[in-house]
C-alpha cells in the first residue's frame, strides 16, 4: 500500500431526505487507508412536481449526475484516483470525469474465483464499472486488493450518510431551490490544504 502514497479514492454516495423530496449528495475524500482528507455536500435538491413532469424519467439521471456527482468531484480540492459509488446511477458520470468509476456492492454469493475481494470478517465486495470503460473494474480491484484486506470497503459510504444526515439537519445549504442550478457545496476539509 506505500507504493501510492498519494492516492486518493473518492466515495460518492447520495441520501434522500423529507420522504424523498429533497436529496444531497456528499463525497468523501480519502487516502489509501480510508482516512477522511475532504468532505463535500451539495444542497439539498427538491425538483418540484412541474419538473418531475417536465423532466419525466430522465430526471432522476440528471440530478444524480449533472447536480450531484459531477459537480462534487470536479470542486473537490483533492484529485482522485479512484471514485466509488454504491448507487448504480452514479456510474453514469463516468463519460463527463477524467477519473475512473466503480461501483462496489456487497455479495454475499461471490467467490473469490470471480470479481469478489475481500476475506476473514469483511464482507465480500463486487466491483464494476461503466460498459464503456470495462477495464477500469480490474484496474480497481487491483487498487483495493490489499486495502480490502484490513478494511470494510462499503464503511466510508456510511459515514458519508450519517454526514449527509447531521448537514441536512443543520439546514447546511438550504434554501437553493433550482433544479436548473448544480447544488453548492460545503467543503470541510481536514487535511491536505494547500497542495495544488
Amino acid at each position: 500500500m506505500t507504493d501510492q502514497p498519494d492516492l486518493r479514492f473518492v466515495f460518492l454516495d447520495v441520501a434522500l431526505f423529507e420522504e424523498g423530496a429533497a436529496m444531497r449528495g456528499g463525497a468523501l475524500i480519502t487516502d489509501i487507508e480510508t482516512k477522511p482528507y475532504e468532505f463535500r455536500c451539495t444542497s439539498p435538491v427538491r425538483p418540484t412536481s412541474l419538473q418531475r413532469v417536465l423532466y419525466g424519467d430522465t430526471l432522476e439521471e440528471y440530478i444524480y449526475v449533472q447536480l450531484i456527482g459531477v459537480p462534487l468531484v470536479k470542486d473537490a480540492k483533492e484529485k482522485p484516483g479512484l471514485i466509488l459509488v454504491r448507487h448504480p446511477m452514479l456510474l453514469r458520470i463516468r463519460p463527463f470525469l477524467s477519473y475512473p468509476v466503480v461501483l462496489v456492492r456487497s455479495d454475499q454469493k461471490a467467490t473469490m474465483a470471480t470479481s469478489e475481494i475481500g476475506s476473514g470478517d469483511l464482507k465480500p465486495i463486487v466491483i464494476s464499472s461503466h460498459r464503456e470503460f470495462p477495464s477500469e473494474a480490474n484496474a480497481a480491484q487491483a487498487q483495493l486488493a490489499l486495502l480490502m484486506q484490513r478494511r470494510d470497503l462499503l464503511e466510508p459510504f456510511e459515514r458519508v450518510q450519517v454526514a449527509l444526515s447531521e448537514v441536512h439537519k443543520q439546514r447546511v445549504g438550504d434554501g437553493i431551490e433550482a433544479i436548473a442550478q448544480p447544488a453548492e457545496s460545503a467543503n470541510t476539509s481536514g487535511r491536505g490544504r494547500g497542495k495544488g
